[in-house]
């Protein structure tokens, strides 16, 4: 079996049972605005593909024609240049003045342009003022340098070493763990810091394993955030008396924290804002985004009657985007399980997932420790069971585990007790049941993220790719929902 992931062509649908597995690679490239504008980009440049600047041309349009912002800038690039298409510079301006409207950094620059010499447009220098102001001082200028920032309020040149000099915690080993990161920082609301103990007031305890215990807590300084003025300026402000977590961490390394940290700095979801210790105890604790939706297990127990198959597939989604960024890190999560995966805001609101819990996570290349087996045995992949490494498609096993979770709202081999005997089961194929109506393409997938062979398991963006194309599919109104079985 190919660990390809096959896409052909489907139509829009409100009944998910209608799609399968081989819903089409062609759909998702129309359908996704930067998807197609980066196919675009691989014909024009020949990336992995034979260069053609006539479909260059044609999927920059498309993607333009669904408010793309780099698509309708490279429309523009085409006409001015001649790329798949004739010279034509009113229609360039055209859509470099679409793209600036958009926000588009360079299409700002290219409309400052032509408006200054008059390329397209008749010339204007009160508009090309305009336009450079905007693009040229878009966040403001930096009061150290005078230079443009690079953020919204915030130097990258300059801020990070002013921040590093601002504090100790009095311990250097802590002090270099968070400047390491503070120095990576490319904006003020991604800040880590040192924070004082008496400035976090517990009141609950929310969460107990193997790797410490998870409290909410009001942090009384607050969350970072920029701020915008009447006059377009940004500002530097908090959210005072925020609600975070904290997890006391198990090793004085501070492994957990510093893996959260590397995966944030690409993408990764679950937000850190820092470290802090409890002046009693002297644990270190991590303080972190609150999920006030508790874990998966628990989110599914109590509203699996309410989810319909179009949430389910949304919080696939967001799981599947989050593991891609760990694994893009190269980093194996190596504990993936619902109760692993944090729930924010209700079915109402615009919910979101993160992954969380990374004090067992490694690099892909890094040896585990000898002869050790653990994580939660229903997700464990069969090959780990049976004393191999852990791997990149470990955990892709673990997703696949998760799918039939979110099938039956139940935990996998629910009533197993999970000792040798049920180790050698899952080794020899037993896999977790799917309830009664979820379709064959949800089931086929979710059978290939638990394949036997690790080989043989689709990768993270593989898997991401079948939901974007499942939930682009499907057009349910609120009145329509997939009710489930308990």
């Amino acid at each position: 079996m190919s660990k390809e992931v096959g896409l052909s062509k489907v139509v829009h649908t409100n009944d998910f049972s209608r799609l399968n597995i081989d819903d089409s690679q062609e759909f998702a490239n129309k359908n996704n605005p930067e998807r197609t504008f980066w196919l675009g980009y691989c014909y024009e440049y020949g990336i992995e593909i034979e260069k053609n600047e006539k479909k260059a041309f044609t999927y920059y349009q498309t993607s333009a024609n669904m408010n793309n912002s780099d698509g309708m800038y490279y429309v523009g690039h085409c006409y001015y240049l001649g790329i798949g298409v004739k010279i034509d510079k009113e229609k360039a301006f055209e859509y470099y003045l679409k793209s600036a409207e958009s926000d588009n950094f360079m299409g700002i620059f290219k409309t400052a342009v032509c408006y200054r010499y008059g390329i397209g447009v008749k010339k204007d220098d009160a508009k090309f003022v305009h336009w450079i102001y905007k693009w040229g001082f878009k966040y403001g200028k930096c009061k150290h340098c005078n230079n443009c920032n690079t953020h919204e309020s915030w130097c990258i040149t300059c801020d990070p070493e002013i921040m590093i000099r601002k504090w100790t915690c009095g311990n250097k080993y802590v002090d270099c763990c968070i400047k390491e990161f503070q120095l990576k920082t490319s904006k003020y609301e991604n800040v880590i810091e040192w924070i004082p103990f008496d400035k976090l007031s517990i009141t609950d305890k929310i969460g107990e394993g193997g790797f410490g215990c998870v409290y909410f807590a009001t942090w009384s300084d607050g969350i970072r955030k920029i701020e915008r003025t009447d006059d377009y300026y940004y500002v530097r402000s908090r959210e005072p008396s925020s609600a975070v977590a904290l997890k006391t961490l198990s090793d004085s390394s501070l492994k957990e924290f510093k893996n959260h940290m590397k995966c944030m700095l690409v993408g990764s979801k679950l937000k850190i804002y820092g470290l802090t210790q409890n002046t009693e105890t002297n644990e270190y604790m991590m303080v972190f985004q609150y999920a006030n939706s508790g874990n998966l297990y628990k989110f599914l127990r109590s509203n699996f009657r309410d989810l319909n198959w179009q949430t389910k597939l949304k919080l696939l989604l967001d799981i599947s985007e989050d593991l891609l960024q760990i694994h893009d890190t190269g980093y194996i999560h190596a504990d993936f399980h619902s109760g692993n995966i944090l729930q924010h805001k209700g079915l109402n609101e615009n919910m979101e997932s993160y992954i969380s819990d990374m004090g067992l996570s490694k690099k892909y290349n890094e040896s585990d420790s000898e002869g050790c087996i653990y994580g939660v045995m229903p997700y464990v992949a069969p090959e780990v069971l049976s004393g191999q490494k852990f791997t990149l498609d470990a955990d892709i096993y673990g997703f696949g585990v998760i799918m039939s979770e979110i099938s039956t709202g139940q935990r996998p081999f629910d009533g197993y007790q999970f000792n040798e005997d049920l180790a050698v089961k899952i080794c020899i194929g037993l896999r977790p049941e799917f309830a009664p109506g979820t379709p064959e393409c949800y089931i086929k997938l979710a059978k290939q993220c638990m394949n036997s062979d690790p080989k043989d398991r689709p990768c993270a963006s593989q898997v991401c790719d079948a939901l974007k194309v499942w939930i682009e599919c499907m057009e349910i109104p609120n009145d329509m929902k997939l009710k489930n079985n308990s």
